[in-house]
């Protein structure tokens, strides 16, 4: 067996188009093409594994077909396709399903191209249209979960925490929406709004694992949220035990922005337009008393532990990897194109610059006022301004 190592891993970047030009995902950039997400990846980003979504879609299919064909991928032993001998691609899904009315996201993997075009053909009987990213399914969850294991993959719920679309938002715990399904459920994608310390409010998560991705819809989100995995190679089957963290393979740590960065953190009136302040569950606006608003992550997470009398064995939640508060490149003031192009020159990809470039060498390649920016970007040393209602919270760093 080979060594563990660890690996850096964006498990959630959306296809913007197909290699023809045709949209995938239509809020997605048409840039996020099947050849410039691996290219991104391996180049500039420094990610050993991307998982790329909407790779059911029949023009995916066939890009990817065309790849291999061209051998710019390689499918490996253990599943997953290996671009340029850089980085592992991880065919992904993600699907809209519905509980008591309420949309819900998930991401399934596949680990052949094989099995993801027969996955896409099951799908494709049960949506209105095959060509578009995160069509509405007529399977129930069960049933998604069901048809992806069936097939030797993995699904888990996307972005669980969001008020739009998520697991959280729809019910209040796996089983009421999965049944005995749920054990086959071992990780839970956070979102951006969310961190582990969040999450592990809710005992019946206290045994999975914690994904942080990027959802990204343009090139320069990808690795925004990343994660880092134990792994001997960067395939399908070291990443399947690493999530019920199986013969030593294990998430080493999670790495994503102060979920207060997030577009969803806190509840915001959509009269006022403006974050609602006071101790959550906040529902209703303060300032105006409307009603009109969009719950936050927290709030509604405060309303989950009111409404439910969930409870796990054991004194409290397991010991999770860290979880670190990073701030991507291009949300530092004063990192543009120049700089990034820079950076990326001197020191080979967005991981390098984020976990290895030392304070001094920064500074040789960027000025010492811009690398003590990156630094306290890189440790999470920066202010924050709440986020909410679908906007962004803002950053402030002290140099």
């Amino acid at each position: 067996m080979s060594a563990l190592q660890p690996l850096f891993a964006d498990l959630h970047v959306h296809l913007g188009s197909t290699s023809r030009g045709n949209p995938v995902k239509i809020s997605a950039s048409r840039d996020l093409t099947f050849h410039r997400i691996m290219e991104e990846s391996a180049y500039r980003k420094g990610i050993d594994v991307v998982g790329i979504i909407d790779a059911e879609t029949p023009e995916a299919l066939d890009d990817a077909r065309a790849l291999l064909g061209a051998g710019e991928l390689t499918p490996l032993p253990g599943g997953g396709l290996r671009y340029r001998d850089r980085t592992t691609v991880l065919l992904g899904a993600e699907v809209e399903v519905v509980h008591r009315g309420r949309p819900v996201h998930w991401v399934a993997y596949l680990p052949t191209l094989e099995a993801m075009a027969d996955f896409s053909e099951a799908l494709g009987r049960t949506i209105k249209n095959r060509t578009l990213s995160t069509q509405r399914s007529r399977w129930t969850p069960a049933e998604l979960v069901r048809a992806a294991l069936e097939r030797g993959g993995l699904v888990f719920p996307a972005h669980a925490f969001t008020p739009f679309k998520s697991l959280f938002a729809a019910a209040i715990s796996l089983r009421e929406i999965l049944g005995e399904e749920a054990d086959h459920i071992h990780a839970v994608e956070l979102g951006l709004s969310a961190d582990t310390g969040l999450a592990d409010q809710l005992p019946e998560l206290w045994g999975r694992t914690y994904l942080t991705d990027s959802d990204a819809h343009s090139l320069g989100k990808i690795a925004r949220e990343y994660n880092q995995l134990l792994l001997a190679e960067g395939s399908f089957e070291e990443f399947r035990l690493a999530l019920p963290g199986r013969e030593g393979r294990q998430v080493l740590a999670n790495f994503g922005l102060d979920p207060r960065l997030g577009k969803y953190h806190r509840t915001f009136c959509l009269d006022c337009e403006a974050v609602v302040p006071g101790e959550p569950p906040v529902f209703h606006c303060s300032r105006c008393g409307s009603k009109r608003i969009v719950a936050g992550v927290v709030d509604r997470l405060a309303h989950l532990l009111r409404l439910t009398a969930d409870s796990a064995e054991g004194d409290g939640p397991p010991a999770r990897p860290p979880y670190h508060y990073q701030v991507p490149l291009e949300f530092v003031p004063g990192v543009g194109p120049k700089v990034m192009g820079r950076l990326l020159a001197a020191f080979g990809s967005e991981m390098a610059v984020l976990h290895r470039a030392s304070p001094p060498d920064l500074a040789e390649v960027v000025g010492a006022q811009l690398a003590s920016r990156i630094v306290s970007a890189r440790e999470g040393r920066a202010g924050v301004e709440v986020g909410g209602g679908g906007r962004y919270g803002r950053i402030t760093l002290s140099t």
